[in-house]
């Protein structure tokens, strides 16, 4: 018969309460964050976007970020938000999978 160690076991219940927190927070930050790439991917994907790459239109950045005139800018974007989606689609089929 397995013996526990109840007192060591809730504080692990607690850790994950705070951490489970933080996940549900870090949801809604994803559900944020694929809003506002959502409508940068349509600025990226027009014809006003090529307008502005070519012209060089000068935007002010902040915190040394790249310009999303850039070439790279967006579609790095684009990319980073994909490989972090399938990064989230594998942890939760880990879970269910166990």
């Amino acid at each position: 018969m397995d013996v526990f160690d109840a007192q060591a076991l809730q504080k692990k219940y607690e850790r994950w309460h705070e951490l489970n927190e933080q996940m549900q927070d870090a949801q809604e930050k994803w559900l944020e964050a694929s809003t506002l790439l959502s409508e940068l991917q349509t600025y990226y994907q027009s014809e006003q976007w090529r307008d502005d790459h070519e012209n060089k239109v000068m935007v002010e950045c902040t915190d040394n970020r790249y310009s999303i005139t850039s070439e790279d800018a967006l579609w790095s974007a684009l990319t980073d938000h994909q490989e972090q989606a399938i990064r989230w689609m594998r942890l939760g089929l880990n879970v269910i999978d166990r």
